[in-house]
C-alpha cells in the first residue's frame, strides 16, 4: 500500500462529489466507493492508524469513543462510522482549500 488514506479519497472523488459529501454526508450514498460495510471496513483496515490519528488530532479521542458507543459494540458499524466521519472531514478540508484557491 503506497498511498495514504487522504490520497485515496482525493483520487476517488472529484470536487463536485466532495461538495455533495460535505452537504449531504456519506449516509446519502454519494460516497459511491464507501457505501457498504465491505467497502468501509476494508478502508478502515487499510488505513486504521491514519484515520484514527486524524480524528483524534482534530476532535479528540472522545469522538472515537462516542462512535463506538453509538454502535453499541458493533465493530463493523463502528468501523463504518469512523470511515464516514473521516471522509466527511477530509471532504470538508478539501472543499475549504479549493474555495480558498478561487
Amino acid at each position: 500500500m503506497n498511498t495514504t488514506a487522504i490520497e485515496t479519497i482525493k483520487d476517488t472523488y472529484d470536487i463536485d462529489t466532495l461538495q455533495e459529501i460535505v452537504e449531504h454526508g456519506c449516509v446519502s450514498g454519494v460516497a459511491h466507493d464507501h457505501i457498504y460495510y465491505a467497502d468501509t471496513t476494508k478502508f478502515f483496515d487499510d488505513y486504521e492508524d491514519e484515520i484514527t490519528d486524524y480524528i483524534t488530532d482534530n476532535f479528540g479521542s472522545e469522538m472515537l469513543v462516542e462512535l463506538f458507543s453509538n454502535n453499541e459494540g458493533n465493530l463493523r458499524g463502528y468501523m463504518n462510522d469512523v470511515v464516514w466521519t473521516y471522509i466527511e472531514m477530509i471532504a470538508s478540508t478539501i472543499i475549504d482549500e479549493h474555495e480558498d484557491q478561487q
